[in-house]
């Protein structure tokens, strides 16, 4: 899908835009994460030493790594009870059974001594996007860490590169709003014109979302996401990496509804995410006549119908339901049929996926003035292996740049 002109020159002020400001360093409430799924062993360097970790901050990175004190403990040879005792403010953890600790879990000591503000663990803002399947507490607790660690690596990196306005609105009741309207809003402040959305991350970027595509260590968990209340502080979409395009297109989509409409948790977000979602790409009198009279027969005119809006053939599908174009026996019929074509886990035609530049951008103008990788690796807080890892380091200042025309 081609990028027309308006986004592209948007785009280009949103370059520009990016400079020096103060922004505060803070994980919201469970939101963060970046590290360690599976590090290789780095040894932390002795700095800090004479600090004590805060207990908040072990128990995030600890549960990154998805394991329990006992894990923890016989990973640092240290006794568990130094795990438990730590974790609950009973006791310090410095010195050499810090280094000990910080080495088990392939981290900077500096990361285990920052301190994580009490709502960091006691506030909810987070929202995922999973698949059917359910995740062990484990696995929830594993990404939800990553998620507060990934939200602090990124602010680290973008404070002083980057001062770009949100343009997206945001409700300020508890009581969420019409789905639908609010999708319609969100699209008029980005700018987009009517019919499908060319480049849904772009237009988010150039209104001030960050969007951060890694591995969230789990194919059942497609996203999260936290936008948390406060001065300075960004939407941040974290998407796992490697979706199909169609599917990583809905997932941001959903996110965003989240973290627009949802201020605290609540019944059917879900639904209402899918509803902004399928509004935002497809709002409903710009996809009505394409889906109107649709049979289980016209298989070939909705493939037609998926690169046009950037959307799976199972989206089009339910947003032909919601829409009422097709009854409750029809749309039991068109899941019969997903099922037996083997849809439900891999459809034909292939959307591109899309692809974040912000932190791009703000990595390469680091290492232009002068940054080293394990500058930024040590101001995200992480071990440089990690950091190589899981952020998008430009191959040489000015890649993206000439990548992007400028």
């Amino acid at each position: 899908m081609a990028v027309p002109g308006d986004l592209t020159g948007a785009i280009g002020k949103y370059f520009e835009w990016m400079r020096p400001a103060n922004m505060r360093h803070m994980i919201p409430e469970r939101c963060s994460g970046c590290y360690g799924l599976d590090m290789e062993a780095t040894r932390s360097e002795p700095d800090g030493l004479g600090a004590s970790a805060d207990r908040r901050s072990l128990v995030l990175v600890r549960e990154a790594k998805g394991w329990t004190q006992r894990d923890l403990a016989g990973q640092a040879q240290v006794n568990q009870s130094t795990i438990s005792k730590a974790e609950n403010g009973l006791t310090e953890l410095k010195g050499q059974t810090l280094q000990a600790v910080a080495d088990a879990l392939e981290c900077p000591v500096a990361l285990l001594t920052n301190p994580a503000p009490r709502s960091a663990l006691d506030v909810s803002c987070l929202h995922h996007r999973r698949r059917a399947s359910r995740l062990t507490a484990t696995a929830k607790n594993k990404i939800g860490a990553v998620a507060h660690l990934s939200r602090l690596s990124v602010e680290n990196l973008l404070a002083g590169y980057y001062d770009m306005p949100v343009l997206v609105p945001r409700v300020a009741e508890l009581d969420p709003p019409d789905p639908v309207t609010m999708a319609a809003q969100v699209r008029d402040r980005l700018g987009v014109a009517p019919g499908p959305v060319p480049n849904l991350v772009a237009s988010l970027e150039a209104a001030g979302v960050v969007v951060f595509e890694r591995p969230l260590g789990s194919t059942a968990q497609d996203a999260v996401s936290s936008w948390p209340h406060g001065p300075g502080q960004l939407p941040l979409l974290i998407v796992n990496s490697g979706l199909s395009g169609d599917r990583q297109r809905f997932t941001i989509a959903h996110e965003l509804g989240h973290v627009v409409m949802h201020r605290l948790p609540g019944e059917d977000q879900e639904a209402q995410a899918d509803l902004f979602a399928a509004s935002l790409l497809a709002p409903p009198e710009e996809i009505r006549p394409a889906l109107t009279v649709l049979t289980t027969a016209q298989f070939r005119r909705l493939i037609e119908l998926k690169p046009v809006w950037g959307m799976s053939v199972a989206a089009l599908v339910r947003r032909a339901y919601d829409l009422d174009e097709i009854s409750d026996r029809q749309y039991r019929e068109f899941q019969l049929r997903l099922t037996n074509l083997g849809w439900k886990t891999s459809e034909p035609v292939d959307i591109p996926a899309e692809h974040p530049t912000t932190l791009r951008a703000v990595l390469e103008r680091r290492l232009a003035a002068g940054e080293s990788v394990a500058d930024m690796a040590r101001t995200a807080l992480m071990t440089e292996h990690s950091f190589r890892r899981y952020f998008p380091i430009p191959s040489r200042p000015g890649a993206l740049t000439a990548q992007n025309g400028g």
